[in-house]
Protein backbone atom coordinates (compact mmCIF):
# COMPACT_ATOMS: atom_id res chain seq x y z
CA UNK A 1 0.00 0.00 0.00
CA UNK A 2 1.39 3.44 -0.96
CA UNK A 3 0.82 6.52 1.19
CA UNK A 4 1.18 10.15 0.22
CA UNK A 5 4.44 11.56 1.62
CA UNK A 6 2.81 14.61 3.12
CA UNK A 7 0.11 12.57 4.81
CA UNK A 8 2.72 10.24 6.28
CA UNK A 9 4.61 13.13 7.86
CA UNK A 10 1.41 14.59 9.30
CA UNK A 11 0.38 11.18 10.64
CA UNK A 12 3.45 11.05 12.87
CA UNK A 13 2.15 14.03 14.83
CA UNK A 14 -1.54 13.20 14.43
CA UNK A 15 -1.36 10.43 17.05
CA UNK A 16 -0.61 13.10 19.65
CA UNK A 17 -3.67 15.12 18.66
CA UNK A 18 -5.88 12.01 18.81
CA UNK A 19 -5.15 11.40 22.49
CA UNK A 20 -5.26 15.09 23.48
CA UNK A 21 -9.02 15.24 24.08
CA UNK A 22 -8.75 12.39 26.58
CA UNK A 23 -6.03 14.27 28.46
CA UNK A 24 -7.56 17.73 28.21
CA UNK A 25 -8.75 17.71 31.80
CA UNK A 26 -5.31 16.83 33.16
CA UNK A 27 -2.82 19.43 34.30
CA UNK A 28 -0.31 19.96 31.49
CA UNK A 29 3.44 20.40 31.82
CA UNK A 30 5.99 20.63 29.06
CA UNK A 31 9.70 20.85 28.28
CA UNK A 32 11.15 22.04 25.00
CA UNK A 33 14.53 22.76 23.48
CA UNK A 34 16.01 23.94 20.19
CA UNK A 35 19.57 23.08 19.16
CA UNK A 36 21.49 24.54 16.23
CA UNK A 37 25.01 23.93 14.93
CA UNK A 38 26.73 25.49 11.92
CA UNK A 39 30.10 25.26 10.16
CA UNK A 40 31.02 27.49 7.21
CA UNK A 41 34.22 27.92 5.22
CA UNK A 42 35.20 30.19 2.35
CA UNK A 43 38.22 30.65 0.11
CA UNK A 44 39.48 27.70 -1.91
CA UNK A 45 36.42 25.73 -0.81
CA UNK A 46 33.05 27.18 0.11
CA UNK A 47 31.11 24.91 2.44
CA UNK A 48 28.03 25.31 4.61
CA UNK A 49 26.92 22.65 7.06
CA UNK A 50 24.12 22.89 9.60
CA UNK A 51 22.25 20.61 11.93
CA UNK A 52 19.24 21.36 14.09
CA UNK A 53 17.15 19.46 16.59
CA UNK A 54 13.83 20.36 18.19
CA UNK A 55 12.63 18.37 21.21
CA UNK A 56 9.22 18.77 22.83
CA UNK A 57 7.81 16.79 25.76
CA UNK A 58 4.24 17.19 26.99
CA UNK A 59 3.26 15.58 30.31
CA UNK A 60 -0.23 14.93 31.63
CA UNK A 61 -1.42 12.76 34.49
CA UNK A 62 -1.40 9.59 32.34
CA UNK A 63 0.27 10.57 29.05
CA UNK A 64 3.80 11.56 28.06
CA UNK A 65 4.26 12.80 24.48
CA UNK A 66 7.81 13.08 23.09
CA UNK A 67 8.21 14.83 19.74
CA UNK A 68 11.58 15.04 17.97
CA UNK A 69 12.54 16.86 14.76
CA UNK A 70 16.04 16.72 13.31
CA UNK A 71 17.45 18.30 10.15
CA UNK A 72 20.87 18.08 8.52
CA UNK A 73 22.12 19.97 5.48
CA UNK A 74 25.49 20.40 3.79
CA UNK A 75 26.69 21.91 0.55
CA UNK A 76 30.08 22.42 -1.05
CA UNK A 77 30.64 25.03 -3.76
CA UNK A 78 26.85 25.42 -4.06
CA UNK A 79 26.38 21.66 -4.58
CA UNK A 80 24.27 19.80 -2.01
CA UNK A 81 26.17 17.01 -0.25
CA UNK A 82 23.68 16.04 2.45
CA UNK A 83 20.04 16.76 3.25
CA UNK A 84 18.06 14.77 5.81
CA UNK A 85 14.87 15.39 7.80
CA UNK A 86 13.61 13.18 10.62
CA UNK A 87 10.32 13.51 12.50
CA UNK A 88 9.21 11.26 15.36
CA UNK A 89 6.49 11.15 17.99
CA UNK A 90 6.38 8.62 20.84
CA UNK A 91 3.34 8.80 23.13
CA UNK A 92 3.32 6.80 26.38
CA UNK A 93 0.23 5.92 28.40
CA UNK A 94 1.27 5.27 32.00
CA UNK A 95 -0.16 2.12 33.57
CA UNK A 96 1.63 2.86 36.87
CA UNK A 97 4.88 4.51 37.98
CA UNK A 98 7.02 1.93 36.18
CA UNK A 99 5.03 0.56 33.24
CA UNK A 100 3.46 2.10 30.16
CA UNK A 101 1.95 1.34 26.77
CA UNK A 102 3.16 3.38 23.81
CA UNK A 103 2.46 4.27 20.21
CA UNK A 104 5.26 5.65 18.02
CA UNK A 105 5.49 7.03 14.51
CA UNK A 106 8.51 8.24 12.54
CA UNK A 107 9.20 9.69 9.10
CA UNK A 108 12.66 9.99 7.49
CA UNK A 109 13.39 11.95 4.32
CA UNK A 110 17.08 11.50 3.41
CA UNK A 111 17.82 12.85 -0.06
CA UNK A 112 21.13 10.95 -0.37
CA UNK A 113 20.17 7.56 1.10
CA UNK A 114 18.61 6.03 -2.01
CA UNK A 115 15.17 6.14 -0.36
CA UNK A 116 12.53 8.74 -1.16
CA UNK A 117 11.28 8.21 2.40
CA UNK A 118 10.98 5.64 5.18
CA UNK A 119 7.99 5.76 7.53
CA UNK A 120 7.04 3.57 10.48
CA UNK A 121 4.16 3.18 12.93
CA UNK A 122 4.44 0.89 15.97
CA UNK A 123 3.05 0.23 19.43
CA UNK A 124 3.93 -1.86 22.45
CA UNK A 125 5.00 -2.03 26.08
CA UNK A 126 7.65 -0.09 27.99
CA UNK A 127 9.10 -0.10 31.49
CA UNK A 128 11.17 2.32 33.57
CA UNK A 129 14.04 0.30 35.01
CA UNK A 130 15.68 3.18 36.91
CA UNK A 131 14.16 6.53 37.83
CA UNK A 132 15.75 8.77 40.45
CA UNK A 133 17.34 12.21 40.76
CA UNK A 134 20.51 11.22 38.86
CA UNK A 135 19.65 8.29 36.60
CA UNK A 136 16.80 7.37 34.27
CA UNK A 137 16.69 4.17 32.25
CA UNK A 138 13.76 2.78 30.29
CA UNK A 139 13.31 0.04 27.74
CA UNK A 140 10.46 -0.72 25.34
CA UNK A 141 9.44 -3.16 22.63
CA UNK A 142 6.54 -3.79 20.29
CA UNK A 143 5.28 -4.50 16.79
CA UNK A 144 4.64 -2.22 13.86
CA UNK A 145 4.77 -1.56 10.14
CA UNK A 146 7.37 0.19 7.98
CA UNK A 147 7.03 1.54 4.46
CA UNK A 148 10.15 2.07 2.33
CA UNK A 149 9.96 4.12 -0.85
CA UNK A 150 13.08 3.25 -2.86
CA UNK A 151 14.05 5.75 -5.56
CA UNK A 152 13.53 4.15 -8.95
CA UNK A 153 12.26 0.87 -7.49
CA UNK A 154 8.86 1.64 -6.02
CA UNK A 155 7.40 1.22 -2.56
CA UNK A 156 7.55 -1.79 -0.27
CA UNK A 157 6.06 -2.43 3.16
CA UNK A 158 6.87 -4.91 5.91
CA UNK A 159 5.97 -5.79 9.47
CA UNK A 160 8.62 -4.95 12.05
CA UNK A 161 9.67 -5.72 15.62
CA UNK A 162 10.72 -2.58 17.48
CA UNK A 163 13.12 -2.44 20.43
CA UNK A 164 14.61 0.56 22.19
CA UNK A 165 16.08 2.09 25.31
CA UNK A 166 16.67 5.60 26.67
CA UNK A 167 19.20 6.57 29.34
CA UNK A 168 19.87 9.87 31.15
CA UNK A 169 22.58 10.67 33.68
CA UNK A 170 22.58 13.96 35.58
CA UNK A 171 26.34 14.20 36.05
CA UNK A 172 26.05 17.47 37.97
CA UNK A 173 23.74 20.48 38.26
CA UNK A 174 25.25 21.80 35.01
CA UNK A 175 25.88 18.68 32.92
CA UNK A 176 23.78 15.80 31.61
CA UNK A 177 24.57 12.75 29.49
CA UNK A 178 21.80 11.31 27.28
CA UNK A 179 21.92 8.10 25.25
CA UNK A 180 19.37 6.17 23.22
CA UNK A 181 19.17 3.17 20.91
CA UNK A 182 16.26 2.18 18.67
CA UNK A 183 16.05 -0.68 16.19
CA UNK A 184 13.29 -1.77 13.81
CA UNK A 185 13.72 -5.36 12.69
CA UNK A 186 11.97 -6.43 9.49
CA UNK A 187 12.21 -9.41 7.17
CA UNK A 188 13.84 -7.32 4.44
CA UNK A 189 15.90 -4.82 6.44
CA UNK A 190 16.76 -3.67 9.94
CA UNK A 191 17.08 0.04 10.69
CA UNK A 192 18.93 1.09 13.86
CA UNK A 193 19.76 4.49 15.36
CA UNK A 194 22.25 5.09 18.20
CA UNK A 195 22.56 8.55 19.77
CA UNK A 196 24.85 9.93 22.48
CA UNK A 197 24.96 13.51 23.74
CA UNK A 198 26.59 15.56 26.50
CA UNK A 199 24.97 18.87 27.46
CA UNK A 200 26.76 21.47 29.60
CA UNK A 201 25.11 24.64 30.85
CA UNK A 202 26.69 27.95 29.80
CA UNK A 203 24.33 30.51 31.25
CA UNK A 204 20.64 30.55 32.07
CA UNK A 205 18.70 28.39 29.61
CA UNK A 206 21.57 28.07 27.12
CA UNK A 207 23.76 24.97 26.95
CA UNK A 208 26.28 23.42 24.60
CA UNK A 209 25.69 19.91 23.27
CA UNK A 210 28.34 17.56 21.93
CA UNK A 211 26.56 14.73 20.13
CA UNK A 212 27.24 11.59 18.12
CA UNK A 213 24.68 9.74 16.00
CA UNK A 214 25.00 6.53 13.98
CA UNK A 215 22.24 5.32 11.64
CA UNK A 216 22.47 1.84 10.11
CA UNK A 217 20.28 0.35 7.39
CA UNK A 218 21.02 -3.33 6.81
CA UNK A 219 19.82 -3.33 3.19
CA UNK A 220 20.37 -0.25 1.00
CA UNK A 221 20.15 0.50 -2.73
CA UNK A 222 23.24 -0.23 -4.83
CA UNK A 223 25.99 2.35 -4.38
CA UNK A 224 24.83 3.51 -0.94
CA UNK A 225 26.58 2.93 2.38
CA UNK A 226 24.76 1.13 5.17
CA UNK A 227 25.94 3.38 8.03
CA UNK A 228 25.81 7.18 8.35
CA UNK A 229 27.39 8.98 11.30
CA UNK A 230 27.09 12.56 12.54
CA UNK A 231 29.30 14.26 15.13
CA UNK A 232 28.17 17.76 16.09
CA UNK A 233 28.61 20.65 18.51
CA UNK A 234 25.51 22.78 18.99
CA UNK A 235 24.03 25.54 21.08
CA UNK A 236 20.79 24.57 22.83
CA UNK A 237 18.07 26.86 24.13
CA UNK A 238 15.62 25.26 26.57
CA UNK A 239 12.27 26.68 27.62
Amino acid sequence: MTFNKTLLAIAVLAQTLVVMPAAAQDELGYEASIAFGYVGTSGNTDTDTYNTEVLFTLNTERWVHNVKFQALGSQENSQAKAERYFLQDKSDFNLDEDQYLYVKGSYTDDRFSGFDYQATVSGGYGRHRIMNDRFELQGFGGLGYRENDIIGAGTEGEGIITLGEDFKWAISDNAELVQSFNTEIGETRTVSIFELGLETNIIGDITTKIAFQARNNSDVPVGRKKTDTLTSVSLVYSF
